[in-house]
């Protein structure tokens, strides 16, 4: 009975976003929430490191966005999930810049903060996964392809 109750007092997404911006007198009406789906082995590890302050930045491959989809831009909030889909915290993004793959820098690579937090172990991995996202989507990536490069900060936790 006792997790009955637990689930009772959780709140989702849609509900933390309300209560976030009743306590901080914000008037964005809109969020996001945003998870590391695409990596469902790492992802609570990841929600963690956000939660912490180790890893304040990310970056997505820009043509995995239909032209339905807005494109991230400061002052954007999202709410990261955990894997269970549970409200971990609140992100307001500070930075975004899109740049080619090539481009993306050592600062923004550290800032990820994912494994050694060198430029080559970002290059390594983000290589990996957006290749296999422009696979699903019928796509090809290259060294040139743009990428969206986000800083955010933890702006609230529950």
């Amino acid at each position: 009975m006792e997790d009955l109750n637990m689930d009772i007092l959780k709140m989702d997404a849609t509900e933390y976003w309300e209560d976030f911006m009743n306590r901080n007198k914000v008037q964005h009406t809109n969020f996001e929430t945003w998870s590391f789906a695409d990596r469902p082995n790492s992802t609570d590890m990841l929600v963690e490191m956000v939660v912490r302050g180790q890893k304040t930045a990310y970056s997505s491959w820009f043509d995995f966005y239909d032209a339905d989809q807005a494109v991230p831009k400061v002052g954007d909030y999202r709410i990261v999930l955990k894997r269970n889909g549970d409200p971990a915290c609140i992100v307001q993004l500070k930075v975004v810049e899109i740049v080619p793959f090539k481009w993306v820098s050592q600062e923004h690579a550290y800032l990820e903060g994912e494994g050694n937090r060198s430029l080559k172990y970002w290059r390594q991995l983000h290589k990996q996964l957006f290749r296999k996202q422009a696979k699903f989507q019928g796509k090809s990536f290259s060294l040139e392809s743009p990428c969206i490069c986000e800083v955010f900060e933890v702006v609230d936790t529950p």
